[in-house]
């Protein structure tokens, strides 16, 4: 049974799960999380569009970690445990390194992130993982968040937000057009890598 589990009731939907959203919040609004909601947050980035797709379909891409490189032009690349090899095989608490790519001009960035939510099975389902210095607000924690909404005629809604908690996310706060700059083109290239399946 997923840790989760004992977190959100089985039949709750996203309006009813402490720290999921709908829709992205007017420009410059805090958005909450999961594991962190509200306090000590210092920003959100959060991009939303519609794609032509299965909800299980978009779960998948967004958890093939070891595919990223085929498809996503932001975080161009994924460390993961040599035992996950596809989206079935990813875990809660698993440890992985985000290579990205347009947040540093001529330089790559890393940040090491762990998984900390795997919900397919939600009306609203959606996954989520963080990065957490392991010093609470002293430092830097982060959570990203991708939920998923059935929009009908095949269509799903995707919404991905990430909100930077601590001391540490006013030093990152310098880049959040670039996120957010990357977090629409991360949208368009999963609109792409869906449709095109």
């Amino acid at each position: 049974m997923r840790l989760s589990h004992f977190l959100f009731p089985a039949a709750a939907t996203a309006a009813t799960i402490p720290g999921l959203s709908l829709n992205c919040a007017p420009t410059g609004a805090i958005m909450a999380t999961p594991k962190f909601g509200t306090m000590g947050a210092v920003f959100t980035v959060c991009a939303q569009t519609s794609i032509r797709g299965s909800e299980p379909a978009l779960y998948d891409v967004l958890l093939d970690f070891p595919r990223y490189h085929e498809w996503n032009t932001f975080v161009y690349d994924v460390d993961v445990p040599a035992n996950v090899t596809s989206a079935k095989d990813v875990y809660l608490g698993m440890p992985m390194t985000l290579h990205t790519y347009g947040l540093i001009p001529v330089l790559n960035s890393t940040s090491q992130e762990s998984i900390s939510f795997l919900e397919p099975h939600y009306q609203t389902p959606f996954v989520g993982w963080l990065t957490d210095a392991g010093i609470g607000l002293a430092g830097l924690q982060a959570e990203h968040i991708s939920l998923l909404r059935d929009l009908g005629g095949g269509m799903t809604e995707y919404v991905s937000w990430e909100t930077y908690y601590g001391a540490g996310a006013l030093v990152v706060a310098v880049l959040k057009g670039r996120l957010q700059t990357q977090f629409e083109n991360q949208g368009r290239d999963l609109k792409i890598r869906v449709e095109g399946l």
